[in-house]
């Protein structure tokens, strides 16, 4: 774990069907969903998750709907998690995913 701009981040393994990649993620206690930015989910062929397509997001710009995706495995910490329904969302910070769920 490692500090930047005065937030947690922790450095996590996403894996796609054919693809993985190693990123820094923040850590957000009150985070809702797990959300990484298009081009990673794109990268990693994410498919859409078919019994909750759509997520609502309240943002500084108002209430937006983004796409839910399945992740195959998020590893972090030595933890791994499986079929792991992610917000594909870009939002604005230092740190390539945006907000890891704790709670899963």
């Amino acid at each position: 774990m490692k500090i930047r701009k005065g937030k947690q981040l922790v450095r996590v393994r996403l894996e796609g069907k054919r693809f993985r990649v190693f990123e820094d993620a923040l850590i957000d206690t009150g985070a809702a969903f797990t959300v990484i930015p298009p081009v990673i989910a794109d990268f990693l062929e994410l498919e859409t998750d078919s019994a909750f397509p759509k997520a609502m997001l309240v943002t500084a710009s108002g209430l937006i709907e983004a796409p839910v995706k399945t992740l195959e495995k998020l590893e972090v910490a030595g933890i791994e998690i499986e079929s792991l329904p992610v917000v594909v969302h870009k939002i604005p910070d230092p740190a390539p995913i945006k907000a890891l769920k704790l709670k899963f």
